[in-house]
């Protein structure tokens, strides 16, 4: 018995001719639907319309002078924190403290404080005054952070304060900087 193995070669070559035909139609057919967006996904346009696509188009004047701002160093951008102050007949500096948190947590007041310098040395005391109450100082060392520092946190346990505002006041020294901050806090 003879097999013909050119019919069967030719009927595999016309079928896989066939599927690649429809295969590329189909694809075709699919970027045409899609107004030439293979997949859905839009290719960038270099249009300042606004519509979401990115503008290549030179720097609006508000663009430039706001640059021009940030590179002289004339803005306040909330990154950058204040610099020190020279304080009148001292070495020292005087630095913006700022209380960041102050909540009651259960039987604990605790007191988180920001320093807007870069320093690893000095320290924190916090004193709590109330009329008719005994004073409370509590102290703590410095953390120094990526362009800030900040006191290594105040827990201040609410068996040593009775209910009420209390006021805090909340001082940074070391032997650069000096700073302080107040904050009225009502112990429930």
């Amino acid at each position: 018995m003879i097999i013909n193995s050119k019919k069967r070669f030719s009927k595999k070559l016309i079928i896989a001719s066939s599927i690649a035909v429809l295969l590329v139609a189909g694809a075709l057919t699919y970027v045409y639907v899609f107004n030439g967006n293979l997949f859905g996904w839009k290719s960038p346009t270099n249009s300042p319309s606004g519509n979401g696509s990115v503008n290549y188009g030179p720097a609006t004047s508000e663009q430039q002078k706001s640059g021009s701002q940030i590179k002289s160093g004339s803005t306040n951008s909330s990154d950058t924190p204040p610099a020190p102050t020279p304080i009148t007949g001292s070495t020292k500096k005087n630095v913006q403290v700022t209380v960041t948190a102050a909540n009651q947590n259960g039987s604990t007041l605790q007191i988180r404080v920001l320093i807007s310098a870069v320093e690893n040395t000095g320290t924190c005391t916090l004193t709590l005054t109330r009329a008719g109450q005994p004073t409370v100082i509590k102290t703590a060392d410095t953390q120094a952070l990526a362009s800030t520092s900040t006191c290594k946190g105040f827990d201040v346990p609410t068996s040593e304060l009775s209910t009420g505002a209390w006021q805090a006041l909340i001082t940074y020294d070391s032997s650069t900087l000096t700073g302080s901050a107040t904050k009225t806090i009502t112990l429930q």
